[in-house]
């Protein structure tokens, strides 16, 4: 039987203005308390590649990024969001009505678009590619182009 996780807490800034939403913290992830902490995770080449700054924290903050996931707790068994069941979600909204100067959510995964649409359909949301190494369709030459274009439109 699995038990139900517990998702991270959100990483925001008073000057955050695209806010990424991820779909659940992988197990390596929710070990390390940090988003993106599976080495094979292309998250953080990406954003470091765009803005050309190594510590993590720093990088979100200099280019003014926010991090949180669709689910604030769930019931998986492995770290694949195919495994993802029973969500209870975070309350995106209140983010948003928090940090007022977030005007852009990017979901991060198909996963996480789709959940933001069932329980969130008024949050206008952009889709991008997952960044896990799973979704092998993209390579990271690719993934960059994507997250830089939605970034900075």
């Amino acid at each position: 039987m699995c038990k139900r996780i517990v998702g991270l807490d959100p990483i925001v800034f008073e000057d955050s203005r695209i806010l990424i939403v991820g779909s659940m913290p992988s197990a390596i992830s929710l070990k390390e308390q940090m988003y993106y902490a599976n080495k094979n995770n292309r998250f953080w080449k990406i954003l470091k590649e765009i803005f050309q700054t190594e510590d993590k924290i720093e990088l979100l903050k200099v280019s003014h990024i926010a991090l949180w996931d669709i689910c604030h707790s769930c019931i998986r068994k492995t770290s694949a969001d195919s495994e993802i069941k029973d969500i209870e979600p975070n309350d995106i909204q209140g983010l948003l009505n928090t940090y007022k100067n977030i005007e852009k959510v990017i979901c991060n995964g198909r996963t996480s678009q789709n959940t933001m649409q069932k329980y969130f359909p008024n949050i206008e949301t952009v889709y991008c590619p997952s960044t896990s190494s799973a979704n092998a369709q993209f390579s990271l030459e690719q993934l960059i182009e994507i997250y830089k274009k939605e970034i900075y439109e």
